[in-house]
This record gives structure tokens, sequence and C-alpha cells, in this order.
């Protein structure tokens, strides 16, 4: 499995956790995970549990709503950061 395919799964688990009543057949990764239901206090803690599972650390001029939309924009941030 490719680098960006394992980030995905590991991101679409976390946010799973964090968002219980979304089914893991209606996330895809481009959803708007705000639309889903994900909010100030939720993205907090996915941001947290994202550093904590992934051994990095977002600047923070990194936590904005842009990179946390969708799965696909946080693999990408996530990439960038383990570079």
């Amino acid at each position: 499995m490719k680098t960006i395919d394992l980030i995905t799964e590991k991101t679409k688990n976390i946010v799973l956790n964090i968002l219980p009543n979304i089914n893991r057949e209606d996330l895809t990764e481009s959803s708007n995970l705000f639309s889903l239901g994900l909010d100030s206090v939720n993205a907090m803690t996915l941001v947290l549990k994202l550093q904590s599972n992934f051994g990095i650390r977002f600047a923070v001029n990194d936590i904005n709503a842009e990179n946390f939309q969708s799965i696909e924009m946080i693999v990408q941030l996530i990439n960038a950061k383990q570079g």
C-alpha cells in the first residue's frame, strides 16, 4: 500500500472516531467534514489526534478551515509535513 493510501486510511479512521454518526461509506476523500458535523471543538480534537498519530506538529497557520475541510486536504497537509 502506498504512503498516501496509508495516510488516507488512518485519517479516515480518526475522523470516524471523532464523528461517530458518520458511516464509513458516507465519508469520501472529498466530503466536506464541516457539513458532516465537524465543529471547532472536535476540529481541535482532530488536530491533536492527527499530530499524535502521525508524529507531526502543525504550525499555527496550518490550522485553518481550508486545510481541514476534507480527508483529501488533510492528507495533503500530513504528507507535506512528513515530507
